[in-house]
C-alpha cells in the first residue's frame, strides 16, 4: 500500500514534475494540466497534451459515452434541464420534488402538502451518465461526502423521475462509494483510500471526471514529455500498447466496468491498472445469466462469436475512441467480416442485412428499473451482448 499525500506533498511534487517537464517544451505546446494525483505517485493530467499529437482520435472520443459518464454540472450544460416538459414530480407520499434555477445552477427541492416552501434543497453538482440510454442521474456534495440526489432526468421524454434504485416515497440522499466512481471517472481519491472501511467522503481536488485516455493506456505524463523532447520518434514509447496484451487483459480493461455489480476486493477501488487480472481486484462474477445492463463482458463470454474465437475481444466490434450509439451499419458490417458467407434457413425480409436486429436484440435489464410514474415501474430496455440465435 502506497501513503496518502498530504496536500502540500501533492502540490510539490506535481511542482518538480511541471518543472522537470518544461525544459524542453516548444512554444506550441500546451502547458501539461495536472488534474489529479494517485496516492501510487501517479499523476493525471489533461487531455489537451494528448491533442498535440492524437487531435482527431481525442475530439472524436469527447463525444463518446465513456468521456460523457461524468462532470462537473456547470451553466453551459444546465440547457436540457432547463427545457425539460415539467420540473417536478410527485412520490407516493405525496412528496412533490422539483428542480429550480437558483443563480446559474439548480436545485432539488422536496415539498410536502401544501407545497408551499421546501423542506428540502440541494444543488445539482456532478452530472452522471452520457444521456445515450436513459438519461442523467445527479449528486450533491455535503461538504466532502458525495451523495446520489432522488431526481433523475429522463432523456426519452425529456421530464425528471425518482432515480433508479430510489424508494417511491422520499429519502433524501444515497451515499456514493468509491465503487461508483471507479466506473464512472478517470480517478476519484476518497479520504480514506487505505482503509478496509469505505466511504462517501472525497478529495473534491483530486478528482478526474469522464474516462479518458488514462483509464485505458496507462499513466501517459512520461509519454508526452518522451516525445516533447523526441518529435522525430514516431514511434509510441512509455505507454501501454494494446496490441502487446493478452486477450484477458484487454478484456480485463472492459470488464472494470462492463462485468456486472461486482464489489472490491484485496485492494481498494483505482488500484486496478491495465494488465492486471482484474479478478484479483474484484469479487467473482455473480452465477446465472449475466444482466444486460451492466454486464455486457459476461454475456460476449457465453456467445458461440467468442467461445469459437481465438481473439475476439470487446473491440473486435467496438471503436472506444469513437461515437458508435445506433450506427447499426457499421456493427452489421463487422459482423460480416467474420461471417461473410453465412446462410441463413430463414429471415424476415426486412432484417436480411440486420445482423444485430436479430442476434443482439433488445432484453429487459432485471436490476434497472425507472419508475415514469408513482404507480409505474418498467425495466430499461437494453441490446443484450449474448450474441445467439432468438
Amino acid at each position: 500500500m502506497f501513503p496518502l499525500f498530504r496536500k502540500n506533498q501533492v502540490f510539490s511534487l506535481l511542482g518538480g514534475l511541471l518543472l522537470s517537464a518544461c525544459n524542453s517544451f516548444s512554444s506550441e505546446f500546451v502547458d501539461v494540466e495536472p488534474l489529479g494525483v494517485h496516492p501510487n505517485g501517479n499523476v493525471f493530467i489533461g487531455v489537451e497534451s494528448c491533442k498535440e499529437c492524437h487531435l482527431d482520435i481525442v475530439n472524436s472520443h469527447l463525444s463518446t459515452s465513456h468521456w460523457l459518464t461524468s462532470s462537473k454540472v456547470r451553466s453551459d450544460n444546465l440547457v436540457p434541464f432547463l427545457n425539460a416538459n415539467t420540473n417536478s414530480f410527485f412520490l407516493e407520499d405525496k412528496t412533490e420534488v422539483r428542480f429550480t434555477s437558483i443563480n446559474d445552477s439548480i436545485y432539488q427541492q422536496a415539498y410536502n402538502p401544501p407545497y408551499q416552501s421546501p423542506f428540502f434543497s440541494k444543488s445539482l453538482d456532478v452530472v452522471i451518465g452520457s444521456g445515450t440510454k436513459v438519461g442523467y442521474s445527479f449528486l450533491s456534495w455535503e461538504k466532502s461526502s458525495l451523495f446520489q440526489l432522488q431526481g433523475s432526468f429522463y432523456k426519452p421524454n425529456l421530464n425528471w423521475i425518482n432515480s433508479p434504485g430510489y424508494p417511491p416515497r422520499f429519502q433524501a440522499f444515497r451515499p456514493i462509494y468509491p465503487r461508483c466512481l471507479e466506473c464512472h471517472t478517470t480517478y476519484s481519491q476518497s479520504e480514506n483510500w487505505e482503509s478496509p472501511i469505505i466511504t462517501n467522503r472525497y478529495n473534491k481536488n483530486n478528482i478526474v471526471f469522464g474516462i479518458d485516455c488514462q483509464r485505458c493506456h496507462g499513466p501517459v505524463l512520461e509519454h508526452v514529455k518522451y516525445h516533447r523532447e523526441n518529435q522525430n520518434d514516431k514511434k509510441a514509447k512509455k505507454i501501454i500498447k494494446f496490441a502487446d496484451l493478452t486477450q484477458q487483459q484487454r478484456l480485463d480493461v472492459c470488464a472494470l466496468c462492463h462485468s456486472g455489480s461486482r464489489r472490491n476486493i484485496n485492494q481498494p477501488a483505482f488500484s486496478f491498472e491495465v494488465g492486471d487480472l482484474l479478478d484479483n481486484y474484484l469479487s467473482p462474477q455473480v452465477t446465472g445469466e449475466p444482466d444486460v445492463h451492466s454486464n455486457q463482458v459476461g454475456l460476449l463470454l457465453i456467445s458461440n462469436c467468442f467461445i469459437e474465437s481465438e481473439k475476439m475481444d470487446c473491440m473486435t466490434c467496438h471503436d472506444p475512441h469513437s461515437d458508435e450509439t445506433n450506427n447499426l451499419l457499421k456493427f452489421n458490417n463487422r459482423c460480416i467480416e467474420c461471417h461473410q458467407n453465412k446462410e441463413h434457413i430463414s429471415f424476415k425480409t426486412d432484417q436480411n442485412s440486420d445482423c444485430v436486429g436479430c442476434h443482439m436484440p433488445y432484453r429487459e435489464s432485471n436490476i434497472m428499473k425507472i419508475q415514469i410514474n408513482p404507480d409505474s415501474i418498467k425495466s430499461v430496455m437494453i441490446r443484450t451482448h449474448k450474441i445467439d440465435v432468438y
